[in-house]
């Protein structure tokens, strides 16, 4: 029993011993090698410098710089087989001196583990030959991107010129940098004066001119300017989130000139017999601000009518009264006559189709106008000996025979009494 005893109590000694040994090897192993004195190893942005080594006095100087600061933050002078722990963006890290060595340079072999690699930098991670001077610094760059318009209220067919600058407001050079600056709908690309090519670096606090264009506005509006983009790496690489610049409003209002003609038809009555003549006058007038082409104006005579004559203006086609202008300048009138005859009883309008063509100083293609007038309704009534022909023939014929028969009696009277 005695015997039990003992060998449970040297079981739990062992497991304990076990415990402690893990518990100090515990975390993540970085580096279990020998370095160089005046190098350093650095983790993200420390760097822990082997200041010195002494082989003579079993010890090692250790300085840990953060950043590019040129006063170390610790310095320690460190026993072999003696460790120093201390923090790096909230994780322990603990070197152990395990030896040294002499030579034409000194060496020490240092342990260097950590609670949690997590947060580590794989391209900040690593020996460092000569220390914390030749170290680079994994900082981060910060792209404030501005766009700019001269003007933000202009009119159709202006010209707005647009300017995108950059600033790099971090702590580190901003490389690889890659712009992207869409044009805008509703817009036309006019001239380029400056547009970077490539990638580009920016040092920190660096200010640069990116693009400097000219839009031409096509259409009446308000516009919102895309952003101008950029994406970019650090200086040692590591990519960052894509940067936005402002987005400008630009109200563009409807200057464009425009051709406007005002087509009128009219006729001298709206109340006629059958078979009567109606006066009509076709009026345009240009009140618009621009020339006007091809103007066409179509006379729709509706069944129950005819076209009877017109102005020289007035050609027929395909049986159509038609008007034809090649121009029409602005403030520009014109009156046509044309006549109809009231062929049938009934009610009526008279109408115009009308087109034409402008030029609106803004879109290289020629617009299409086009329009429609309608007269008031025309009356057509019965003609003055209209209800003669309403009457049966023979109301007609009889007192044609009669008077035929008398004319007749009458010359053969005539002719008896003759001889």
């Amino acid at each position: 029993m005695k015997h039990f005893g003992k060998t449970l109590t040297l079981i739990s000694l062992a497991v304990l011993l076990l415990l402690i040994s893990a518990g100090s090897a515990s975390g993540k192993i970085l580096f279990n090698d020998t370095i160089a004195e005046g190098d350093g190893y650095q983790i993200n942005n420390y760097v822990i410098d082997v200041a010195e080594v002494f082989p003579d006095y079993d010890s090692v100087t250790l300085h840990v710089y953060e950043g590019a600061s040129k006063t170390p933050k610790y310095d320690k002078m460190i026993s072999v087989d003696g460790s120093y722990k201390f923090a790096i963006e909230g994780e322990d890290v603990e070197v152990t001196v395990i030896s040294v060595h002499s030579g034409i340079v000194p060496r020490t072999k240092l342990l260097i583990t950590v609670t949690d690699g997590s947060f580590i930098n794989s391209k900040t991670l690593g020996v460092v030959s000569g220390g914390h001077t030749e170290a680079e610094f994994s900082g981060t760059p910060v792209l404030e991107i501005t766009k700019t318009v001269d003007m933000d209220r202009i009119g159709a067919g202006d010209v707005v010129t647009v300017q995108v600058s950059v600033k790099n407001t971090g702590d580190d050079e901003a490389t690889k940098v890659i712009f992207s600056d869409p044009t805008p709908a509703k817009f036309v690309l006019q001239q380029t004066l400056i547009s970077p090519t490539g990638q580009i670096s920016l040092d920190k606090g660096e200010t640069r001119l990116i693009y400097t264009y000219t839009l031409k506005a096509t259409e009446s509006g308000t516009f919102v300017l895309s952003p101008t983009t950029a994406i970019y790496s650090n200086s040692i690489g590591d990519d960052f989130p894509q940067a936005s610049s402002n987005t400008p409003v630009i109200t563009v209002e409807d200057s464009s000139k425009k051709a406007n003609l005002d087509i009128t038809l009219a006729v001298d009555e709206y109340t006629v017999d059958r078979k009567d003549d109606l006066q009509g006058t076709i009026r345009i007038k240009n009140t618009g601000e621009s020339s006007a082409s091809a103007v066409t104006v179509n006379l729709i005579v509706p069944t129950g009518m005819e076209y009877s004559d017109g102005d020289s203006g007035i050609e027929i086609i395909s049986g159509v009264p038609t008007i034809y202008m090649e121009s029409f300048g602005i403030q520009q009138e014109k009156e046509i006559s044309f006549s109809l005859k009231a062929m049938d009883e009934g009610t009526y309008t008279l109408s115009t189709q009308n087109s034409y063509r402008f030029s609106d100083g803004v879109d290289p293609t020629p617009q299409i106008a086009s329009s429609t007038s309608v007269t008031n309704a025309i009356y057509v009534k019965k003609g003055k000996y209209d209800h003669l022909l309403e009457q049966p023939v023979y109301i007609y014929l009889i007192p044609l025979i009669v008077i035929g028969v008398i004319a007749g009696l009458l010359f053969h009277r005539h002719r008896q009494y003759k001889f």
